[in-house]
């Protein structure tokens, strides 16, 4: 079997090492689909021959890690979940924000790529709150493992096409600047982004958010992973926070009972504030 061979687990071993983590978090399925996915380009069918190519050439590995983090991502993905955001969670939000004379919104978005989702979250907020946006201090953390993926984000410059398939007409001259056969996410979006580079599998995670976002990574991750991310996440986010997840996964195990069902099609939760021993 590939789990066992000595090339792939050797393979596995100089990638988290490189990632400064440890690799039992990841199914071993994934890791073997991306990995032969890179060797099939170069045509090696070998794990241990591919095992020697990484160790003697270093940008092999950054092109293999690239591989392994998979970054698939576009402005407003899954629609459904934007509009239930902007009907039900937002004016909630807002309104206990009011409350509790509290000006501040933090949000985190977890594996973010190459930045559409958290700059998707800064325009959702600056189209709902309109007039009433500089009343708030609206923070976002963004972040994710791959570093190439975050330098694009950084940048915020993507091509049209890529800008003109997901974002609304009317907020793409609002909120970018056009560049030739590119746009540039415009200051005033972009000022409410900060960027960073974080493992999800590392032990301590940033807390105080309203809201995180962290859609369609954790269905690479083990079952076992999979629960220790939630249990940290129960803790990052704020008694009245909302947890939002990609549409194909869900909270099952031990962890189910950190979370309640806010909406099922945005998969949407909430904290359970009733938990024993809490």
């Amino acid at each position: 079997m590939d789990t066992e061979d000595r090339g792939y687990q050797l393979i596995k071993q100089e990638l988290f090492k490189h990632l400064n983590t440890s690799g039992q978090g990841y199914k071993d399925s994934y890791l073997i689909r991306r990995i032969r996915a890179r060797m099939r380009k170069l045509g090696i069918n070998d794990f241990m021959e591919y095992y020697q190519l990484i160790k003697r050439n270093k940008q092999e590995l950054e092109d293999l890690l690239l591989t392994v983090a998979i970054n698939v991502t576009e402005f407003f993905r899954d629609p459904i979940v934007w509009k239930t955001l902007e009907r039900k969670v937002l004016p909630e939000l807002i309104e206990f924000k009011k409350r509790h004379h509290d000006s501040t919104i933090n949000v985190w978005s977890a594996a973010c790529s190459t930045g559409q989702e958290p700059y998707s979250i800064a325009m959702m907020f600056s189209e709902f709150l309109g007039d009433q946006l500089p009343r708030f201090n609206i923070k976002i953390l963004a972040t994710d493992i791959d570093r190439e993926a975050l330098n694009t984000a950084i940048k915020g410059i993507y091509p049209r096409e890529i800008v003109e398939k997901s974002v609304p007409k009317h907020m793409i001259s609002k909120y970018f600047l056009p560049m030739g056969d590119h746009y540039r996410i415009s200051p005033k979006i972009r000022g409410h982004v900060q960027f960073r580079q974080f493992n999800l599998l590392s032990d301590a995670y940033p807390r105080g958010f309203d809201m995180i976002f962290i859609r369609n990574v954790l269905i690479y991750m083990t079952k076992e992973a999979q629960e220790g991310v939630f249990r940290k996440l129960y803790d990052s986010l704020e008694n009245h926070g909302y947890l939002i997840l990609g549409k194909t996964e869900t909270i099952l195990g031990n962890a189910a009972q950190l979370f309640k069902l806010y909406d099922l099609v945005a998969r949407i939760y909430v904290k359970n504030q009733n938990l024993p021993g809490r």
